[in-house]
């Protein structure tokens, strides 16, 4: 054998492998053995078994909770049904009739359900039931498919009304029962079962016919379970047991039942019974027993996943352990559980319709428990291998790594090195012989350990060096000859003083430095200079520094290059700080331009549609006015142009109206009043108002009035109805015809004293808004750039006046919408609530002209006081047609004037203009109350176009008495006339 071969024999494996080798064999035995216990144990297919078992449990229990539910209702219908036919048969025997006088005498109806209607709310009462109801056969007498009856119906089964039936509603039944009873009706309600419809009516069909064919069986046999069905279109579906009413001689007069929501079934049928959402229960019935049972309610999201549509279960698929398997449309395996529900006794005709519960779960939860056996036996052989991976890892590295450091220190030892460090092993052996090794390396290179020490203590980015006058020599640190690139021996520290200068020479490219011969002396004060040079293709900066020391001279060259780097960038950012300033400074003029540019052309806009929107209403008043005239003798025609003339006339006024209330409103001088009045019937009036507008394009309006407690407040109706026309008016204009406008309001808690929060929510099904109009909606002259918008009349001012209002009130708005679906608003408003006692302002208004003539005020002279003729021309006309005396001022002055010179009490009232020359309104107002006579108190009304809060204010304290805004308002006028004349 040769030399190299018993080298390498004697080298053998390494130190790592014969420690960690045999220690991994150990934990991989160790975790095979626990696998292989619990495969040949069989304890995986009992835990796999009894998975299954559970749900098969878990579905028994609750078919079992629902059979017993369902049967416990059903004998409770039944006897309450027997009852019900007993009582029946004894009115019909009271009134010496048969069952067959229901289809001849409506009255004979209308009186058994009278009577039977308590007893049929008593039974949902205490059968916990929705719905209870008594549907009576009558032939054709109410129509083919009409039938007599009452449905009454308590959505929470569970929760009762402690105060009568409040909570009870009738879905279908006589208005006069409703009432004696103290239910209300269903917002779907109907007097009579129309089945002319395509709802399901098995519920009363099949017992009718049933109990026609079998006659002789027991009636609580002939009681029938129906699936979900409703009796009209938008009602809830409810769960039926009908059972037929049978007189003594046989005949089939009607059916009576009961109802469940689905809800209260699936009170029955949890949810989350295997602790996740991939489970459900299914309630399933099969009426032609055909083993395929349809899906007729069910909880849990999971059956949304099964396959197909409209899926049905069958219990005959693949079985695993007593469970059926099906698939969801993406795949995924469900185990389901099937267990019948008897809901029929031995002699029901309905023995062929089954129910079943059925039970739909991911596989994967069904079978966690095993699954989770499984894993944890994976995980334990894993982590055991693991784990005697890493201890014998870590076990060989403590013993082999410090001796390999060791190695490789000693082999990277460099000559003229003086000593090597070992770091402590945790070996004592190893420990002891690094410390050797140490020692014997401390004793070579004395000087050169020195030198070596200054410059390990030095920064690495400063370089130092020391020369000796003496020896003519240059002590170098290799950080110098780093930093600076010198070309120097590394392994010399220690060379001649002119090889030092020659280098630095070559470095020094701008001749910065100071000359080298004045350091070979005595250096008598330090010198400082700045160079730079290129280092591995780099510009760098370096600070020269040298003081003299005995002997000799010591000097130090620091690498600068950061902080020069660091200055350039100081000036750049301020450079870059300017320019983002100029930049930004940029973008807001140009943002303030775009503003400017797009309110300009809102604008623009706006005067284009106000020039069109006023000269309709214009046109249509010139255009009938010329009409009127051509045909003064045809009354009819000319009553026909008087009202479209009156209608463009009140259109013209709110077009005014917006814009005078929006320039109000930009100028800051827009208040709010405080009146007094019933917010309920204000909105009862605002929704009787609006109902024709909302009939004319087929829409539905529907007001609902919710939780209302405290209907007096004190806050400025004008504005509230303001809002409440401009929103509904803005869905009647934009919802398609036939469309539906809802309007809630309800109050909400609020704890401050006095103050209630009323919550109103407009919504519709319109033509919507997109998201990007939605952001100006509240902005002045905005309007959406839609066909369907544009064709409609408006100032697009309604909607910024609508939500000034409500900021002014201290209330909200917001909105919700989208193109296609409709639009909903919900304003919240905080008003002063007012005690009971306080009874709110109410006003009537009949027909103008007719009312005008119905009044007489003979015998009394008033003074109109108004600076346009055609205005008192036309006041003094309609005063006229009341018999009033009047007489006419052209001005303040005029007015003051004629007053003076009349005897005292000639005058009854005075309507005073506000605006006119020579002397205005106001000042001839404070004239009259000044003058030394016993009636400077007569009655002063304001008859202006001044219509605003601030001009009533200012007509009041004047000492005006009443403020009368033009057009007249022909009611206020007579109001106001009842309150202050004598006639």
């Amino acid at each position: 054998m040769s030399v190299e071969k018993r080298q390498r024999k004697r080298k053998g494996r390494p130190l790592l492998t014969k420690v960690m080798l045999p220690m991994v064999i150990l934990g991989v035995l160790q975790a095979v053995v626990f696998i292989a216990i619990m495969l040949i144990s069989g304890e995986m297919t009992y835990i796999e078994k009894y998975s299954s078992d559970f749900l098969i449990e878990k579905t028994s229990n609750r078919a079992f909770y629902m059979e017993n539910t369902l049967s416990q209702k059903t004998a409770l219908a039944s006897q309450e049904a027997s009852d019900i036919s007993a009582r029946i048969t004894t009115m019909l025997e009271e009134r010496g009739v048969s069952a067959k006088a229901l289809s001849a005498d409506k009255d004979v109806s209308r009186d058994i359900l009278g009577a039977v209607s308590p007893d049929l709310i008593a039974l949902m009462r205490a059968n916990v039931v929705n719905d209870a109801f008594i549907i009576l056969e009558t032939g054709d007498l109410y129509g083919e498919n009409v039938r007599p009856g009452v449905y009454f119906r308590d959505t929470d089964a569970y929760e009762n009304s402690e105060t009568g039936y409040a909570d009870i509603s009738m879905e279908m039944g006589s208005v006069d029962i409703a009432h004696s009873i103290g239910a209300a009706l269903d917002y779907e309600w109907a007097p009579v079962l129309d089945m002319s419809t395509d709802n399901d009516f098995d519920f009363y069909k099949v017992p009718m016919s049933t109990a026609r064919k079998y006659g002789s069986t027991s009636s609580k046999d002939l009681g029938y379970w129906s699936v979900f069905s409703k009796i009209s279109h938008f009602s809830q579906p409810s769960l039926k047991y009908s059972v037929p009413l049978v007189s003594a001689s046989g005949d089939v007069y009607g059916v009576m039942g009961i109802g469940l929501l689905e809800k209260t079934i699936l009170d029955s049928i949890p949810q989350l019974d295997f602790y996740n959402e991939n489970s459900c229960y299914i309630l399933g019935v099969d009426n032609d027993g055909s083993g395929e049972y349809i899906p007729i309610s069910h909880s849990g999201s999971v059956f949304t996943r099964l396959q197909s549509e409209n899926p049905t279960f069958s219990d005959d698929g693949e079985n695993q352990y007593g469970l059926s398997v099906i698939y969801s449309n993406t795949g995924v395996k469900y185990l389901s559980s099937f267990r019948q529900i008897a809901l029929y006794g031995s002699n029901s005709p309905y023995c062929d319709q089954k129910w079943a519960m059925i039970s739909a779960v991911r596989e994967s939860t069904v079978m966690s428990i095993y699954h989770f056996m499984f894993k944890l036996a994976v995980i334990i052989f894993a982590v055991t291998l693991v784990i005697s991976v890493v201890f014998a890892f870590v076990t060989s590295r403590v013993l082999s790594v410090p001796v390999t450091r060791m190695i490789k220190k000693l082999r990277e030892i460099e000559p003229g090195d003086k000593s090597v460090k070992f770091d402590s092993s945790g070996v004592a052996e190893i420990d002891e012989l690094a410390s050797s090794v140490t020692t014997l390396q401390e004793n070579t290179y004395e000087y050169a350990f020195r030198v070596s020490d200054i410059i390990n203590r030095t920064n690495s980015g400063i370089g130092i060096f020391m020369i000796d006058n003496r020896k003519k020599t240059v002590f170098a640190g290799e950080s110098l000859i780093r930093i600076t690139g010198l070309e120097l021996p590394q392994r010399d520290i220690t060379v001649p003083v002119e090889e030092f200068i020659a280098a630095l020479d070559k470095v020094d490219t701008d001749a910065r430095l100071p000359d080298m011969d004045v350091f070979i002396g005595e250096l008598m004060e330090n010198r400082i200079s700045e160079f730079r040079c290129r280092v591995n293709g780099e510009e760098r900066w370096f600070k020269f520094m040298a003081s003299g020391i005995s002997g000799g001279t010591i000097g130090v060259v620091q690498d600068i290059s950061v902080t020069v780097a660091e200055k350039a960038e100081i000036a750049r950012d301020k450079d870059d700080e300017y320019t983002e300033k100029l930049l930004q400074a940029n973008r807001a003029l140009r943002d303030a331009y775009d503003s400017a540019k797009h309110a300009n052309a809102a604008k623009t806009e706006f005067l284009s549609r106000m020039s069109h929107d006023i000269r309709t209403p214009m046109n249509a008043i010139i255009g009938m006015t010329t009409i009127a005239e051509a045909n003064i003798d045809d009354t009819a025609k000319v009553s026909d142009c008087l009202e479209k003339i009156s209608g463009s006339g009140q259109y013209l006024l709110s077009l005014i109206n917006e814009v005078l209330d929006m320039s109000r409103i930009e100028s800051g001088g827009f208040t709010l009043a405080e009146d007094h009045f019933n917010i309920s019937d204000m909105l009862d009036s605002l929704a009787e108002m609006i109902t024709p507008s909302a009939k004319a394009k087929g829409h539905r309006l529907i007001y609902r009035n919710h939780d209302i407690q405290h209907a007096n407040v004190s806050a400025d109706k004008l504005r509230l109805q303001q809002i409440f026309m401009n929103i509904v008016g803005n869905s009647i204009k934009y919802t398609n015809p036939g469309g539906m406008i809802t309007v809630d309001v309800t109050e909400r808690e609020f704890n401050k004293k006095n103050i209630a929060c009323y919550v109103f929510t407009f919504s519709d099904n319109g033509i919507g808004m997109s998201q990007e109009f939605l952001c100006r909606i509240f902005e002045p002259f905005e309007r959406a750039s839609d066909e369907r918008v544009t064709q409609e009349q408006g100032t697009g001012l309604g909607m910024a006046i609508t939500y000034n209002i409500v900021k002014m009130m201290g209330g909200d708005i917001t909105v919700m919408s989208e193109l296609g679906k409709g639009s909903t608003f919900v304003v919240t408003l905080y008003f002063k609530t007012l005690d009971e006692k306080t009874q709110p302002v109410r006003h009537s208004g009949t027909d103008d002209a007719a009312t005008l003539k119905r009044t007489d005020f003979s015998g009394v002279r008033v003074l109109l006081v108004d600076d346009n003729e055609l205005n008192r021309e036309i006041v003094a006309e309609l005063f006229g047609m009341t018999k009033l005396t009047v007489d006419q001022a052209v001005n303040g002055k005029d007015a003051v004037d004629k007053f003076v010179l009349s005897v005292p009490g000639y005058y009854s009232v005075i309507f005073m203009d506000v605006q006119m020359p020579v002397m205005d309104g106001y000042e001839a107002t404070r004239e009259i109350r000044k003058l030394d006579r016993p009636d400077n108190d007569v009655p002063i009304f304001a008859m202006t176009a001044n219509a605003f809060s601030d001009d009533i204010r200012n007509s009041l304290s004047c000492g005006m008495n009443e403020h009368l805004a033009k057009p007249i308002d022909v009611n206020r006028l007579i109001e106001v006339m009842n309150k202050w004349v004598k006639k």
